[in-house]
């Protein structure tokens, strides 16, 4: 059973999948006019930086076909720069200063270069010791979040501990020489598949705390025939803390396992989408849950509930829900840019919508007319960039496009369309997405 299905947030529609590539005509969307060149994958830049010495701004880009594929995407030059290919099911991410590939069913962490950011410098394997009989072969690696240069903690979905490592020392596939934090501690009697399913993690500079959304779901209850829905559990997923400055689990005063903090929502979207967000100026964990489905007295499948977006004020560790989504579609991405802007997707990729939000605000606001199916926020916060699969004019599928689209583009003006087809297999999804600016 692959990542997507046992965590099963992608399989009952993440949204993360991609079209095959078939050159067809393609819909972009209003006014987002051609490519501005054809960057396909035989148009590869070589260079490590351009003539100028400087390396220009990337979207590093990952993709599971027959093989895995990550992509560095120059979008001054419209080429691609290069690219690694790693085992499936890998995902790409920035923590800190760094930026690191995360192979879920390898269990393996590799640390990408700062200027040829394609390529690993280190690697290590975090399948640690702690597997168990009836538990999944693999750890599934989920998020890096590095505290300090010279440490990071790994998240693993399918275990109980958190691995740390540090990334400034030379690895190639070694473990971790750290003690991992063992959150076994906090299983819930009504959670039995043996884990409490780490989803996020955000990072508290001031009191050095991580903060860590446990799911607490019952994977044993996943809809068996394709993990179209998930059943609600008599558990309720929690916001623990953990004092990086001693690895120890710190009581929040809350109501569940461990003094941690009772969540309204229920199985927390992945950290490395923006499941979890930590908003300094508010001193708040906002958290994406993506819900769970009531059991109806025959047995059949009933309402969606526990879909939502909330904050916990760390002040007083307490909740608020700010947008309820329970008559929505599986939330993919949430990209918090201030108390007044965000930007979150519904739905399954190419017919995801991408949506403005005003954080204050517990409706919706209107959606993007062009989104990328997965993306990353420009840090000067005025736009997305990423890939977007498209549908051709015949209904066939039509090329992977790479795009930048402005967060208020309603209308679809201003959208950017970079080149197409940057990886070599077709028939594959969308990953994930950083952008290198």
């Amino acid at each position: 059973m692959k990542k997507q299905m046992s965590a099963f947030a992608c399989a009952i529609g993440c949204g993360l999948f991609a079209v095959a590539c078939t050159g067809d005509d393609i819909t972009l969307g209003p006014d987002a006019g051609p490519p501005k060149s054809d960057a396909t994958v035989d148009q590869s830049n070589t260079n490590d930086a351009g003539t100028d010495g400087t390396v220009g701004p990337r979207v590093l880009m990952t993709y599971t076909a027959t093989a895995g594929e990550l992509v560095a995407f120059d979008t001054q030059t419209d080429l691609v720069d290069g690219r690694f290919a790693p085992p499936p099911y890998a995902s790409v991410m920035q923590s800190g200063t760094d930026r690191f590939l995360l192979e879920s069913n390898e269990d393996l962490v590799f640390l990408l270069d700062p200027v040829s950011q394609w390529n690993p410098t280190s690697s290590w394997n975090v399948a640690l010791d702690d597997g168990f009989d009836g538990g999944l072969s693999y750890a599934d690696p989920v998020q890096v979040v590095e505290v300090a240069p010279n440490k990071a903690y790994v998240l693993r979905y399918n275990r109980d501990k958190i691995a740390i490592f540090d990334p400034t020392q030379t690895s190639d596939g070694g473990v971790p020489t750290t003690n991992p934090v063992d959150l076994s501690s906090l299983q819930q009697a009504n959670d039995p598949d043996g884990t409490v399913e780490m989803s996020g993690a955000v990072f508290d500079p001031t009191n050095k705390y991580l903060y860590v959304a446990l799911a607490n779901i019952n994977l044993f209850l996943v809809d068996a025939v394709d993990g179209a829905y998930l059943p609600c559990a008599n558990t309720v997923s929690t916001l623990v803390a953990i004092d990086t400055t001693t690895d120890t689990l710190v009581n929040l005063g809350g109501t569940g396992p461990g003094g941690s903090i009772a969540l309204n929502g229920y199985s927390p979207q992945f950290g490395s989408v923006g499941g979890l967000i930590f908003d300094a100026v508010g001193n708040r964990v906002l958290v994406l849950s993506t819900g769970c489905n009531a059991t109806e007295s025959d047995g059949g499948v009933g309402p969606q509930t526990g879909r939502l977006v909330e904050a916990v004020d760390l002040s007083t560790n307490t909740t608020q829900t700010l947008l309820p989504a329970n008559d929505q579609d599986f939330p993919n991405e949430l990209v918090y840019i201030d108390g007044a802007h965000a930007l979150i997707q519904f739905g399954y990729v190419p017919y995801a919508t991408t949506y403005t939000w005003i954080p204050t605000q517990t409706t919706l606001g209107p959606p993007l007319a062009v989104t990328p199916d997965v993306f990353a926020l420009d840090p000067l916060g005025s736009r997305i960039l990423g890939a977007q699969s498209t549908v051709a004019t015949d209904g066939g599928t039509g090329p992977i496009n790479v795009i930048a689209v402005p967060i208020n583009s309603i209308d679809g003006g201003g959208v950017q369309v970079f080149g197409q087809n940057p990886f070599l297999e077709p028939g594959g999804y969308l990953g994930s997405v950083v952008y290198v600016p």
